[in-house]
């Protein structure tokens, strides 16, 4: 497993939300046994003391007694105890290894990842290897270059060589197998074994109908909402149309809500409607604002 590397791309793609709920699974089929995993969220806000740090790490790390620590101890101290905490995850799962995801990365500071480096080496001294991946926009592509230019090339080679572009939606063959999620592959109440659509649309369920039937319309939607802005840069890069899921999810989800209201299905899922549903969410504005990183 490798030391560190980064996964980038324009915000509400769903980077967030997709890495949490597949990239243990992921790891777990790729290496064969369970991977510990612990997620932090690096918050805009925050502005941290090195003691703060630690104690924030281990809040993410659902550390029992963090409640205890109302006062941030000594930097020595917390960075101790979320080395142990580490250490116990780690061997909790009968493993050596520790994988740290840090989601709004492209906020981390030269501090911030210099005690990371430090707790990498201390973990690594005691036969444990901690990797940690960041989340972030395009701006965490500038971390690697200031890091690299400024003496820390050490910590840009540990955290930032490797690293993936992540896409939105391309295709609307993509669309249909998320849209099929709704229909099929999700539970609602947990343990129900009832899907998003089943519960909400119980009778249109029955009658064979599926959102992602709808995929073609649903696309071909999104594709005209696009501003001029987005379009311009899809073509000058020859790429395809990359749609961000949040407005993907924010429309089923409103569909939904019209559908257990009593509307009918054909009302619901018509192009008009679905371009109503859309332009309410925002989405044409947050096209044309990432137009230029898209």
């Amino acid at each position: 497993m490798e030391s560190g590397g980064y996964i980038y791309g324009p915000s509400r793609y769903g980077k967030s939300r997709g890495l949490k709920w597949f990239v243990r699974v992921a790891l777990e089929e790729r290496f064969g046994f369970t991977i510990p995993l612990v997620t932090w969220i690096r918050r805009p806000d925050m502005h941290l003391s090195e003691a703060d740090f630690w104690k924030d790490l281990l809040l993410a790390s659902n550390f029992s007694l963090v409640d205890h620590l109302k006062k941030a101890r000594n930097r020595g101290a917390m960075r101790d105890l979320f080395r142990n905490r580490m250490v116990s995850i780690a061997e909790s799962a009968g493993s050596n290894y520790i994988v740290l995801l840090i989601d709004e990365a492209q906020e981390m500071t030269l501090r911030e990842w210099q005690w990371l480096l430090g707790l990498q080496n201390v973990l690594d001294y005691d036969g444990f290897r901690l990797s940690v991946f960041s989340i972030g926009t395009q701006q965490i592509g500038y971390q690697h270059d200031y890091l690299a230019k400024s003496g820390n090339a050490h910590i840009a080679a540990r955290f930032f060589v490797l690293h993936s572009r992540f896409h939105g939606l391309r295709h609307v063959d993509e669309l249909s197998f998320v849209l099929e999620g709704y229909d099929q592959e999700s539970e609602w109440p947990t343990g129900s074994g009832i899907s998003y659509l089943n519960y909400f649309a119980p009778n249109h369920y029955r009658s064979n109908h599926r959102l992602s039937h709808c995929a073609a319309t649903l696309w071909q939607a999104l594709s005209d909402l696009l501003p001029s802005g987005a379009q311009q840069v899809f073509k000058k890069k020859s790429t395809e149309m990359e749609i961000p899921m949040k407005y993907v999810a924010l429309s089923v989800e409103e569909a939904l809500w019209r559908l257990a209201d009593g509307k009918e299905w054909d009302e619901v899922t018509n192009y008009q409607s679905w371009t109503e549903i859309i332009s309410a969410t925002g989405f044409t504005g947050h096209m044309q604002a990432i137009s230029h990183v898209a």
